[in-house]
């Protein structure tokens, strides 16, 4: 599904950079989050998340390697306070400093007239900087329809706005829903098919929550999996929560069946990332909030994209 028609580019303040640094930052960071940090080099990023004991997850974003003995994540902006003062728990006597970093402006840019040209067919999570600014390309960037987070010390000036929603529109479409504060400690990182896309490294060592998540993963128990799709709108009306229930389309009484993960509205259009039991699929048609709520077209996140 083509998101966006023209070129965009949008200011993400949504977003949040939590900065790691220090001599220990890279071992300390490699030991809490499910992707190697030891290993990461400097041109480019990765997804990455952050899971309870039980493997649930708290967190998940964008991480890179700033400077030798420095590690920006870039997480959603309610969760990034929690987020600090949970990592700071576990420092101890390592040399590591974490705060907020308030220094770059984020946005999401889209279309070949918004990112560099040099850019256009870089595989996605290349990190680069050109054009006085620093770019990460997306993972649901293609050659033909680049995707990218932009950083930089200036903002997005306003006449570069975007209609609302188009830029979680576009990650939703292509796979890629975050926790928010509101949807922590609900989901399993599976849900996000997060083992399969390469936010979590099975080769690495441990961290909170490994055992948990390696045992579904190799036992093959994974049975809820990340669904995408769009549904008709109300002008004007809000995007479900994160959690709301999907229930079985005209099937008064039914139980619920699936629930959201992360929504947004753009042109009309609710955008939704769900975690369903994928064998469900095709053959059920899940609604929102109610039987007889919006119905939504649900499919893979690889058949969406």
């Amino acid at each position: 599904m083509e998101i966006f028609a023209a070129d965009g580019l949008q200011p993400l303040p949504e977003c949040a950079l939590v900065r790691i640094e220090g001599p220990d930052a890279l071992s300390f960071l490699h030991g809490q989050l499910t992707h190697a940090i030891t290993g990461l080099s400097g041109d480019r990023a990765a997804p990455a998340a952050y899971c309870t004991a039980q493997g649930r997850l708290l967190a998940n974003g964008v991480l890179w390697r700033a400077q030798d003995d420095c590690v920006i994540w870039m997480v959603a902006r309610d969760l990034a306070d929690g987020l600090i003062r949970r990592l700071r728990m576990f420092v101890l006597r390592t040399k590591v400093t974490i705060s907020l970093d308030e220094a770059m402006q984020i946005a999401g840019a889209w279309g070949a007239g918004a990112i560099p040209a040099s850019l256009h067919a870089a595989p996605a999570w290349t990190r680069a900087s050109t054009g006085g600014a620093d770019w990460i390309m997306a993972p649901m960037s293609r050659a033909q329809r680049p995707v990218a987070w932009r950083l930089a010390d200036a903002a997005v000036p306003d006449e570069a706005g975007a209609a609302p929603g188009a830029w979680p529109a576009q990650r939703l479409a292509g796979g890629w829903p975050w926790i928010q504060a509101a949807s922590q400690d609900l989901f399993l990182p599976a849900s996000l098919d997060m083992d399969l896309n390469g936010t979590i490294d099975f080769t690495k060592g441990c961290y909170p929550g490994q055992e948990v998540i390696a045992r579904s993963h190799y036992r093959g128990t994974v049975k809820r999996r990340l669904a995408c799709g769009t549904a008709a709108w109300t002008s004007g009306a809000p995007a479900p929560g994160p959690a709301t229930d999907l229930y079985p389309a005209g099937e008064a009484g039914g139980r619920p069946s699936g629930r959201v993960i992360e929504s947004a509205v753009h042109r009309g259009l609710l955008h939704v990332a769900a975690e369903i039991t994928l064998s469900d699929l095709p053959a059920m048609r899940y609604a929102v909030g109610a039987p007889d709520g919006a119905v939504l077209d649900l499919r893979a996140p690889s058949e969406a994209a």
